[in-house]
């Protein structure tokens, strides 16, 4: 230990699907109290709360969890950042602990999208209104003319791109990756749908955007999932079994999309990547080399390749700095 580290000492996620007896505070709930478990603490333990939400943003997720496991009177801290909400929420506990204003915390992520659909950004309103209106004065939609904020189309430019700067990439490599994480849905218990479809199935299904077919995209769903951090003083004052079990965050990295001229068209889902992954190496002081284990978002087939790339061979760490 080395004497500022933030611990992991518990962690619990329900089984996503789609929940008709349930709502997202239930599902929080669960996760949040099965965590605290895990961890042989209880909400008496927790100096803050941090809940993630995407689509119930505006409902004071974290206030509404603590009325099911406990009102202590913490801080409790909403937050709202895309497909980073929930390691958002982490990082929000994480900051609060490297702070000194808490010693322990417990970090919520959930969402209840159930047949939500496919999902877009704020794009202008699709009306056959030609005026200049809104914050660049477009007089049209644009959304499939100039680029797509529509996922499944931004993914499927981006993986059209990298393909196009890698040789030997196309749609066979990037079904190969919805083959396998349709296969190892067999071995989870948790997963919204244990199936494992044949590479033909999965490059037969129908295309939503190419190169991605329908088994090339996540569903939508419910589910939600909780950790509990510490402090590294608070874990030496816990029990033996609690330290030997704790898993250390040896780095916590968040970025934004910094400027490229081609970002009011496709966004830019590379730089960004590339560069907390750079920032978390040299915090960690290891490499890509040394990982025997990757954890990566995949929405879509040809993100998680591209995410390889941008998380490993492309990012800018310098091994120098070892």
């Amino acid at each position: 230990m080395s004497g500022d580290s933030i611990w992991i000492i518990g962690a619990s996620m329900t089984k996503f699907a789609r929940y008709e007896d349930q709502d997202a505070v239930d599902l929080a709930s669960t996760a949040s109290l099965d965590a605290m478990a895990d961890a042989g603490v209880s909400i008496h333990d927790m100096d803050v709360l941090a809940a993630g939400t995407l689509f119930q943003a505006s409902t004071s997720m974290g206030q509404r969890i603590q009325k099911q496991i406990g009102q202590t009177g913490i801080p409790a801290y909403n937050v709202s950042n895309a497909c980073a909400t929930g390691a958002t929420a982490i990082r929000t506990v994480y900051l609060s602990i490297k702070a000194g204003e808490a010693d322990m915390g417990i970090a919520i992520g959930v969402e209840q999208m159930g047949k939500m659909g496919l999902l877009s950004g704020a794009t202008k309103s699709e009306r056959n209104v030609f005026e200049p209106s809104g914050r660049y004065g477009a007089v049209m939609g644009v959304d499939g003319f100039l680029g797509t904020e529509t996922m499944p189309g931004v993914f499927a430019q981006a993986g059209m791109q990298y393909a196009y700067e890698n040789d030997g990439v196309g749609f066979e490599q990037f079904a190969r990756v919805a083959y396998k994480n349709h296969k190892h849905s067999t071995l989870n218990p948790l997963a919204q749908y244990q199936k494992e479809f044949s590479m033909e199935e999965v490059m037969g299904a129908p295309v939503q955007s190419y190169p991605n077919t329908l088994l090339m995209c996540c569903p939508t769903g419910d589910g939600a999932a909780a950790v509990i951090l510490v402090s590294e003083e608070k874990l030496r004052s816990l029990p033996t079994e609690t330290q030997k079990r704790a898993v250390k965050i040896s780095a916590s990295v968040l970025t934004s999309d910094p400027y490229v001229e081609s970002g009011q068209v496709q966004p830019d889902v590379n730089t960004l990547t590339k560069n907390a992954a750079s920032q978390a190496y040299e915090i960690s002081g290891i490499g890509p080399e040394d990982l025997d284990l990757v954890e990566l978002h995949d929405c879509f087939a040809t993100a998680e390749l591209i995410h390889y790339d941008n998380s490993t061979r492309h990012s800018s760490y310098s091994y120098d700095n070892c």
